[in-house]
């Protein structure tokens, strides 16, 4: 659970590029309802907010045109209505387990590119980026539990945390929701993955 005040100073400072694995339940289709934010207004969210560990992505990949862009809702990254999108399958591997209610975000704030061999390429020939975004990124998850459990999404993620903070903080990898591979086999690839760091 996360204190009023801390949720409050997270989604004034982070509520544009961070947000929590909560999202409404599927209707007809996998993928329906991902970009349903009504679940921010449930009157018990705070005790189902900061499970201790937080989900981390390389990068805005894609704006897809909505309010990932940098609009007006908080909390609506990581939750596409995009006909394209694969938020749901993050949505259906973590649904009913104790991930639910996780905290996520991407290490690299503000630099949307979808290739990520071109982030690779551009984080190399500027550290300084990656320095202040690890520096920016350990500010952000101050607010949540002590000693959390950094899950990256994908390989380069993986790599960076371990790089820069695997000497502080405990650091599990999954395949990024992107990855080619049926939701069922995702959910227990993720929960195989997570179980070794839920003791």
């Amino acid at each position: 659970m996360i204190s009023q005040e801390n949720y409050q100073s997270l989604k004034e400072k982070y509520g544009q590029c961070g947000s929590w694995t909560v999202w409404a339940a599927p209707g007809e289709t996998p993928k329906s309802n991902t970009n349903d934010m009504s679940w921010v207004n449930d009157p018990q969210l705070l005790s189902m907010l900061d499970t201790g560990f937080i989900f981390v992505g390389l990068n805005w990949s894609s704006t897809h045109g909505d309010i990932s862009a940098g609009g007006t809702i908080d909390w609506a990254n990581f939750h596409s209505g995009y006909s394209r999108q694969n938020d749901y399958k993050l949505r259906y591997a973590l649904m009913g387990t104790r991930y639910w209610g996780s905290y996520i975000t991407d290490l690299l704030k503000f630099y949307s590119e979808v290739d990520s061999n071109k982030v690779g390429a551009y984080i190399r020939e500027n550290p300084w980026f990656v320095e202040e975004n690890i520096e920016a990124f350990e500010r952000e998850i101050s607010y949540l539990k002590k000693d959390p459990v950094l899950v990256a999404l994908g390989g380069k993620s993986y790599e960076l945390l371990c790089k820069h903070l695997g000497n502080r903080y405990r650091i599990a990898q999954i395949k990024h929701y992107s990855y080619t591979i049926g939701k069922e086999d995702y959910r227990e690839e993720v929960l195989r993955e997570l179980s070794k760091y839920s003791g």
